[in-house]
């Protein structure tokens, strides 16, 4: 007999989780969370109301409802019956869930439709029914006053004073010169990623996920887009960035940021907790909808937004790992924009900050 259980096992399996590692990590939240609301029932027994029943369900959840399903002890039911001042917004419903939804349902269909699996399941029709809107948890960019007060401030100093605390020092450095995802930043390699182009001489950062990596690490970029060189901007050069390398490097260490212990493959999780904590502790953190400050994230914004207000204006999504206006195809006819290029683009952008030179 078919159950439930085998056709998601089945579908986790044959996914190529190398390849779409971030999609992976959603097909196995969704997946997961539907087969225990389904249960591991015969597979000729699933209705259509067992999957309009999973997307209610979905609706009546906070954000991050599985941290706090374990912190409570409750089972996701019981979660979904408490009441909470903020539930799952409208692209998280679309994107994670219905997306991994509709992507299963087509594969079962074709390869237990024989075996019992109903052909009638459908995601179609299913729609969000929240009061969230769409984008009002995209983050904002640090203002001048906030940039000053998070790069100019006591706590600045003393990561830049103490050897042992460097890594805090330079993560926000790098999230706002290079506009560069946090996990982006943080499983680059010193030992093979860090490099100088033997051309121009320019010192760049290579974003990839086919360098070797910290073996705690499954190394991954969003999409082709995200994978790109980056010229390391002249302030972090005069900063030493270089030298915090040759530091790191020198001691074998596979992570730029090796403090930092990889959680679950990622190289990011602990050095974005902690920032996502230094915000608040900074009185930076801002909940404002469709304005928002709580994490790395708010770099990117940052660098594109003073991109964008420059006389001209200069495209820096070949260096961010956006799309920007050509599509995939497109840009992979054209070929990557030069590093010379890129770091022309880089260098008009300036923060009018007074950096905190760290002890070397």
């Amino acid at each position: 007999m078919l159950t439930f259980r085998r056709v998601v096992e089945g579908f986790l399996s044959c996914y190529p989780s190398a390849k779409h590692s971030d999609m992976f990590k959603k097909h196995q939240a969704a997946l997961n969370t539907l087969l225990l609301v389904v249960g591991d029932k015969p597979v000729d027994q699933i209705k259509q109301a067992d999957i309009k029943a999973y997307f209610a369900l979905l609706q009546r959840l906070p954000p991050r409802w599985s941290e706090q399903c374990k912190k409570l002890k409750l089972t996701v039911q019981q979660l979904a019956d408490r009441e909470h001042p903020v539930t799952l917004g409208p692209k998280t419903f679309k994107d994670t869930y219905k997306a991994s939804v509709r992507a299963f349902l087509k594969a079962a269909r074709n390869d237990w439709q024989d075996q019992g699996f109903p052909t009638t399941l459908t995601t179609d029709g299913i729609e969000y029914q929240g009061d969230r809107v769409a984008g009002e948890e995209k983050q904002r960019s640090f203002t001048v006053d906030e940039l000053k007060r998070l790069f100019e401030g006591p706590a600045m100093r003393a990561f830049a004073a103490d050897p042992d605390q460097h890594c805090c020092f330079w993560l926000p450095h790098m999230g706002l010169f290079t506009g560069a995802r946090v996990n982006e930043i943080c499983q680059l390699n010193p030992q093979t990623d860090i490099l100088r182009d033997p051309e121009t001489g320019i010192d760049y950062l290579w974003i990839t996920e086919l360098s070797e990596g910290d073996e705690r690490v499954k190394k991954s970029t969003k999409n082709l887009n995200s994978r790109r060189k980056v010229p390391i901007h002249s302030t972090l050069l005069q900063l030493g960035f270089l030298d915090y390398v040759e530091r790191v490097r020198g001691a074998g260490a596979m992570l730029l940021f090796p403090t930092w212990n990889p959680s679950k493959g990622r190289a990011c999780g602990a050095a974005e907790k902690w920032f996502r904590q230094f915000i608040v502790e900074a009185g930076l953190r801002d909940d404002t909808s469709f304005g928002r400050i709580v994490g790395m994230h708010a770099f990117r914004h940052t660098l594109l937004h003073r991109a964008n207000n420059l006389s001209p204006a200069q495209d820096v999504t070949p260096i961010t790992g956006h799309a920007g206006t050509a599509d995939a195809v497109v840009r992979g006819y054209q070929g990557e924009l030069s590093l010379e290029n890129k770091r022309r683009a880089l260098e008009a952008i300036t923060f009018g900050l007074d950096f905190i030179t760290p002890t070397r």
